[in-house]
């Protein structure tokens, strides 16, 4: 049952070329200096390169580009939730989750680091803490079908069945395919 928990919970990871807010909140800068001909690059274009090559699967390499975004800008929240959840598609959970909440720490109405940071605590055994991101994802956004139904799928890893049913419930009125997904799950 925990493996089909983790293999559920996994598979709603938010992919990072799939988050157009993301370069929204990107802004654009010249290269920081030119030396011998080599071009270094500001924190915008880094940020660029680290979501090129995740969307390549490329995931150290994307992290290590978003390690540069971060010694430019130590306070930026996106850049520390695309290193998380590079490092959370490379197998690094605990350090995804670090630095996920890092980005929570800089940001926290960032949905997405929220709904990452469930995902991860999933992978990690560690329900009880993916139980509270999804929930926060809900606070912020109370539709959030994804969520919802994490929830339900936690509640039921848990043997906790009326709160999966509860969340069944309420996923029913918003999304019936993923409220009976939940159901099946669930054993009903």
């Amino acid at each position: 049952m925990k493996k089909i928990i983790l293999t559920l919970i996994w598979s709603c990871l938010i992919p990072l070329m799939a988050l157009p807010a993301a370069y929204a909140l990107v802004e654009k800068e010249p290269p920081i200096e030119e030396e011998q001909g080599f071009e270094f690059l500001g924190a915008a274009e880094w940020m660029q390169k680290g979501l090129e090559l995740n969307g390549q699967g490329q995931y150290e390499e994307a992290a290590e580009a978003f390690l540069k975004v971060i010694s430019v800008n130590p306070d930026d929240a996106v850049a520390w939730f695309s290193l998380g959840t590079a490092k959370a598609f490379s197998g690094s959970y605990e350090e995804a989750a670090g630095f996920l909440s890092q980005a929570l720490a800089f940001d926290p109405d960032l949905m997405v680091a929220y709904s990452n940071l469930g995902a991860v605590y999933g992978r990690l055994g560690r329900f009880e803490e993916a139980l509270d991101a999804y929930s926060q994802v809900l606070r912020l956004r109370p539709d959030d079908t994804n969520a919802r139904y994490n929830r339900g799928i936690v509640f039921a890893g848990l043997g906790d069945r009326d709160s999966a049913l509860k969340e069944y419930e309420l996923l029913l009125a918003t999304d019936k395919e993923l409220a009976a997904a939940l159901l099946q799950f669930i054993g009903m």
